[in-house]
Parts: C-alpha cells; structure tokens; sequence
C-alpha cells in the first residue's frame, strides 16, 4: 500500500513540474475580451503561471495594428475572440484590471 501511494505522489509531482516547465515557456498570447470605445479593448491572457497581465484594458490609440502576414489593418478589424500578440509601452495606470497601451498588435490567424 505504501509503494502505490509514494508511486502515485511521484507520478503527481513529475506531471506537475511538466506542466509548470510548458506553461512557464509557451509564448504569450492575448484574447479581445470585449471592444470598449475606439481606443480600448480588454484582453485576456492565455498563459496560466506568470503572465504579464491576466486581464487588461489595452489603449491601442496611435498602435500599429498588423496581421501575422505583415499588412497594416484598421481597429475595426479587430473582434471579440480575435487572438492578438502585444507589444507594451511601459506606461501602467494600476487599476483593478490594470490600463496599459501598445506600441504594436498583431492580429494572429
């Protein structure tokens, strides 16, 4: 009985450091949770452990908004469930979700 159980706990915590080593170096996306205005857009990160920001008003005003082929798009392309990458600007007013604005967005495919 106590082989199975220290087996089990050693299976738990291998499974456990695997997904704290995939999570940790997956690279970070972000979802369009809502469009508020014709500047702001709340996001929503996809990584679980340690992402720069879980949730976020995002100011896109003066962003360059580009597709993952490299064409330039206007914020009207940009829905609720697109995928996006940011580039920050280092500018974070702390608010509960924090405000911040982009230099660059990427809309992924």
């Amino acid at each position: 009985m106590r082989k199975k159980l220290w087996s089990f706990a050693l299976v738990f915590l291998i499974i456990g450091i695997v997904f704290l080593f995939i999570d940790l170096n997956r690279e970070e996306w972000y979802t369009i949770i809502e469009k508020e205005t014709d500047t702001f857009i709340l996001i929503e990160s996809n990584k679980w452990l340690n992402p720069s920001y879980k949730r976020a008003n995002l100011n896109i005003e003066g962003a360059v908004i580009v597709s993952k082929s490299g064409g330039e798009l206007s914020y009207y392309k940009l829905e609720t469930g697109d995928r996006i990458m940011v580039d920050f600007s280092p500018v974070v007013l702390f608010s509960d979700p924090p405000v911040t604005g982009a230099w660059k967005v990427t809309l992924l495919d």
